[in-house]
């Protein structure tokens, strides 16, 4: 029989954007959970058989228990055969405690299951025809990752469909360059000699263009979480036929996006078109960090503080830096500030007369200003 599976991971429930005002807080903060029940739904409309979450459910494992009972009813509304959850290395197990996950348990439904161990799980009394190989993080940090165990582990013939579940870095696709969040290679993951992996960690899907004959898949965090996170949000439906061939869809699912922006100005025109290039209804729910830097006339330099404020009513939220902006030193307000042979007269007018001197002309105009207060 064919599979159809649903895999997101790295939501962080309950992280908590403390460096933002407090309505842009608390809109971030919900749409985290607004985002999982809406994964649910469509996977309930895609009607699949399985639900998988790579870890990182929880943005850590002090999370209130109302966000942690609200994540497992969400889970539990799926009507497919089963939600997997593995626990990541921000919501790890804490072995011999009492914890989240414990708390969890309490609130999900029967046809939720935690992977706490490093052994086979046959899935059989789900009516899945699967055995599952996990690789659950029991801290923050490992410099080994937790799927070495598999490569030594018989697999069962008369199981049809063999798949991993793990979290950490992938070399060559993930930055870890100290190697310490579970590192994993294409070879160690081919090595298990399973059919199909399932990771978290990275908050970019993985591969970019599935083919026919990938089986490794992160499906990225399926709703934004900051500006090193440009997309919509992802997540994965992977389709295994009868004949065990894969085909994956990438759908998009996140509510916010954020967007970084460097524009260069120089006139009157640019600062218009400024105005205008976020003026679309896609981008309400849009949080921008722009970095604008340049030389501009007068009426130009004058219009910055308008725009920022049009740009701003464009936007979810904007974090606006002109830092790099000044005003452009004409031989009129040379004229206008010294006297005409003065030594700063003479030294700015030869300046302003060489465009590529104008980085000079500034510094030495405000300099001079500088000196004479």
């Amino acid at each position: 029989m064919p599979l159809k599976i649903f895999s997101t991971s790295d939501l962080h429930l309950g992280m908590k954007f403390a460096n933002y005002p407090d309505h842009i807080r608390e809109s971030l903060v919900e749409a985290r959970f607004k985002t999982l029940e809406s994964l649910v739904e469509k996977a309930n409309r895609e009607k699949c058989d399985l639900f998988i979450v790579a870890g990182d459910l929880f943005d850590r494992i002090s999370v209130a228990k109302g966000d942690i009972a609200r994540a497992a009813q969400m889970l539990a509304e799926f009507q497919g055969h089963l939600v997997i959850v593995l626990p990541g290395n921000h919501d790890y197990i804490e072995p011999d405690k009492t914890n989240l996950w414990t708390y969890f348990d309490d609130h999900s439904g029967d046809r939720t299951l935690v992977i706490r161990e490093k052994r086979v799980f046959n899935l059989e009394s789900y009516n899945l025809d699967i055995n599952l190989y996990p690789g659950p993080c029991h801290a923050k940090h490992s410099s080994e990752n937790a799927i070495e165990w598999i490569k030594d582990v018989e697999k069962d013939d008369g199981v049809k469909h063999h798949i991993g579940i793990a979290h950490g870095s992938l070399e060559g696709f993930s930055p870890d360059f100290d190697k310490t969040y579970y590192p994993m290679t294409i070879d160690d993951l081919v090595g298990c000699g399973l059919d199909l992996w399932f990771l978290g960690h990275t908050h970019m899907q993985y591969p970019i263009t599935p083919g026919a004959m990938d089986h490794i898949f992160y499906a990225g965090t399926s709703e934004p979480d900051g500006f090193g996170c440009s997309h919509e949000g992802k997540a994965w439906i992977i389709n295994i036929d009868a004949d065990k061939k894969i085909h994956a869809r990438s759908i998009s699912t996140g509510t916010f996006r954020f967007l970084q922006d460097q524009i260069k100005v120089r006139t009157i025109d640019d600062i218009d078109a400024l105005k205008t290039r976020y003026d679309n209804s896609e981008f309400k729910k849009t949080l921008l960090r722009l970095k604008i830097k340049g030389r501009l006339p007068e009426d130009a330099y004058n219009s910055i503080t308008p725009t920022r404020e049009k740009i701003e009513k464009q936007m979810f939220f904007l974090h606006w830096d002109d830092s790099l902006i000044t005003r452009e030193i004409t031989p009129a307000d040379i004229n206008k500030m010294f006297s005409r042979d003065s030594f700063p007269h003479t030294l700015l007018m030869a300046l302003s007369k060489n465009e590529e001197d104008f980085e000079a002309l500034q510094e030495a105009y405000e300099l001079i200003n500088e000196v004479r207060k």
